[in-house]
């Protein structure tokens, strides 16, 4: 998992002494000021995970889901966590990814796109052919004023839109600090319904918006950008407990990326949400 890094006033500080100082001097100081605050910043993340890690431990053993909870809102780097650059594997089939996605809902620039569907009424006509029917026109568009290949454009994003391998990202990250001799991390199935004080989940209900891959897709000038966001819904479940489809906490676990689509920069983070406290 990557670092992350903190605004640290130190660092300002040390930028603005250059002007009292050789140039050779100065960039030494301001190398070994960032190394420094960096390290701390790293070790200050360590001891929180290392602290989250005992306090599941400990409050799971006793059952005290309300103490979990606490100490999960409290460990504040769970809603920024940076993420590498996603690579897209080169075996996967297209044939396949497209397929999978024609089956999914997918809000595109605000639109709810269903796939495909009975209810042929002017209403629905277009948004109920399943996604690839709006999105491979939609790029194509959009590339018209530019150098890119649509094809090439339009098998990247469907790339992204794949969910499996994010899926197997997240649970890497989250369990490597979540699972331990009382908890076990695992999927949540997408129509699971969770009623809780802080929101209900259920695939049926027009409020789930914020579930479903919400992709974003627009120019600036003669270069196309992307911005996407997955959710995934992990559970925590205790190893004792008798009843084990049943997840004791819900985690849910927005994928974040930006994308310069005609540059290949990119930008990912996840952030977790925990149940509010009751």
């Amino acid at each position: 998992m990557a670092a992350y890094v903190d605004y640290n006033p130190t660092m300002a500080t040390a930028s603005m002494t250059m002007a009292s100082q050789s140039p050779s001097n100065s960039l030494r100081h301001i190398s070994s000021t960032m190394s420094s605050t960096i390290d701390r910043h790293i070790d200050s993340r360590e001891e929180r995970i290392d602290k989250l890690k005992s306090s599941l431990i400990q409050f799971a053993r006793t059952n005290d889901r309300r103490m979990v909870m606490r100490k999960l809102k409290e460990a504040t780097f769970l809603s920024y966590i940076p993420l590498e650059p996603q690579i897209i594997a080169s075996n996967l089939s297209m044939s396949k990814l497209e397929q999978e996605v024609y089956k999914q809902k997918l809000v595109l620039n605000g639109t709810l796109l269903k796939p495909t569907s009975t209810d042929t009424t002017i209403r629905n006509c277009g948004t109920n052919n399943g996604p690839l029917v709006i999105l491979k026109p939609y790029v194509k568009e959009l590339c018209e004023d530019t150098e890119l290949n649509e094809r090439t454009i339009y098998e990247g994003i469907i790339m992204r839109l794949e969910r499996s391998s994010k899926m197997v990202e997240i649970y890497s990250i989250l369990s490597s600090f979540m699972e331990n001799a009382e908890l076990i991390l695992k999927e949540v199935p997408f129509d699971y319904t969770i009623k809780s004080s802080s929101y209900v989940m259920n695939k049926n209900k027009a409020t789930n918006y914020g579930d479903l891959p919400d992709l974003t897709l627009y120019t600036t000038g003669s270069e196309i950008h992307m911005s996407l966001d997955n959710t995934f819904n992990f559970g925590l479940y205790r190893k004792s407990d008798t009843v084990v489809n049943r997840p004791w906490i819900i985690l849910r676990c927005k994928v974040h990326e930006r994308l310069n689509v005609s540059t290949n920069e990119t930008f990912r983070s996840l952030s977790v949400k925990t149940p509010e406290l009751y």
